[in-house]
């Protein structure tokens, strides 16, 4: 058995495309909530009993005594007796495509030529699978005599809708008269209200996001200002860390140098606080400690000695005396510390007068 051929597909058309994204869309102001928020304009209906009533889209106002003339536009009811009505089941579809299937349905069963015939529809929701819909039909002349009869309430420029209240007694319009002019102006009123949303929602997102974009800003005015400030002192921390160095290093040489004493200083000085009936036969200098051994008649005697004198501290012994037995002295070794401050007439004194 030969395979069939398929059928070339045909390339899909930019325009197309765009149509059928943007159709679900022309129908947003139905969809409640939106619904609830577009503007209606106000119809002056007159009625077919004679009296008249205002209407704003498919609700009667509440309060309408009095405002029916402050209403632009103008309604004209079409009695039961002008009028057939058609009631169709038909799934759910968008609106264009609706009223192609409805049109096909009117003119199958339209008693009417079709040249005279004028027809509107209206379609509402069962809850089920399917929409009931309420076509009105009626003849073109006989809807022309009933507007010429109420020439005279209709203000003279104006074009009047026609209208079946059928059903539930909601409007339905016959397409073809004044109808367009009331749909131009709910479609600007539409357009008002959703620039109004949008702008709504534009400061709503606005008002969200402000605490957050503020906490952000001053972050990073937080941040700016701390680099300004650390720029600002990066030069004052570093001479005040050098300065901080110069003091260590000044405090550091200052305790070398008062710990630091000269030999010969030393000396000369041990000279004037040793008697002359003691002998020195070893100096040991570390830092301002003092360690000398030697003979002395009396070693008790020469550590007060010692220990009376200004800036020597710490006088000791670290080991017991022994006598010696020549001449009848005593083997000592005495330690003390000087005070640097001791030294310096000495160091003065020893370095010579200085020079002019």
């Amino acid at each position: 058995m030969a395979a069939q051929q398929a059928a070339p597909r045909k390339p899909l058309e930019p325009g197309a495309v765009l149509r059928a994204l943007w159709l679900p869309w022309r129908e947003l102001h139905l969809w409640p909530p939106v619904s609830w928020l577009m503007p209606a304009p106000l119809v002056r209906l007159l009625r077919a009993d004679g009296g008249e009533s205002l209407w704003e889209g498919d609700e009667r106002p509440a309060r309408d005594a009095g405002r029916p003339r402050a209403a632009r536009h103008v309604a004209v009811e079409l009695p039961e007796s002008l009028r057939l009505e058609r009631r169709l089941a038909l799934p759910p579809m968008p609106s264009q495509r609706m009223h192609e299937a409805i049109a096909l349905e009117v003119r199958s069963a339209s008693p009417f030529d079709s040249a005279d015939l004028v027809w509107g529809w209206r379609a509402q929701d069962s809850g089920g699978k399917t929409v009931d819909v309420t076509a009105v039909l009626a003849s073109r002349r006989a809807v022309e005599g009933r507007l010429q009869s109420l020439a005279e309430r209709i203000a003279p420029g104006t074009a009047p809708e026609v209208w079946a209240l059928a059903g539930q007694g909601l409007p339905i319009v016959v397409q073809g008269w004044g109808e367009s002019a009331r749909q131009r102006s709910a479609a600007r009123g539409r357009a008002a209200a959703y620039a109004l949303l949008a702008l709504a929602i534009v400061l709503a997102a606005a008002a969200a996001i402000t605490p957050t974009v503020q906490l952000k800003l001053r972050a990073a005015q937080a941040t700016l200002a701390s680099q300004q400030a650390e720029q600002q002192m990066g030069p004052l921390v570093a001479q005040r860390e050098s300065l901080v160095r110069s003091q260590e290093a000044i405090a550091a040489l200052r305790e070398q140098m008062q710990d630091h004493v000269e030999a010969l200083a030393v000396v000369e000085l041990l000279t004037q606080l040793i008697p002359d009936d003691t002998y020195l036969q070893r100096v040991q200098v570390q830092g301002a400690k003092v360690t000398v051994s030697g003979q002395t008649p009396n070693t008790a005697a020469l550590m007060n000695q010692l220990g009376s004198q200004a800036g020597v501290r710490d006088v000791k012994s670290p080991a017991a005396a022994t006598r010696s037995m020549a001449a009848g002295r005593e083997n000592f070794t005495v330690e003390f510390t000087l005070a640097p401050e001791l030294l310096r007439p000495t160091i003065q004194a020893a370095r010579g007068p200085a020079k002019t």
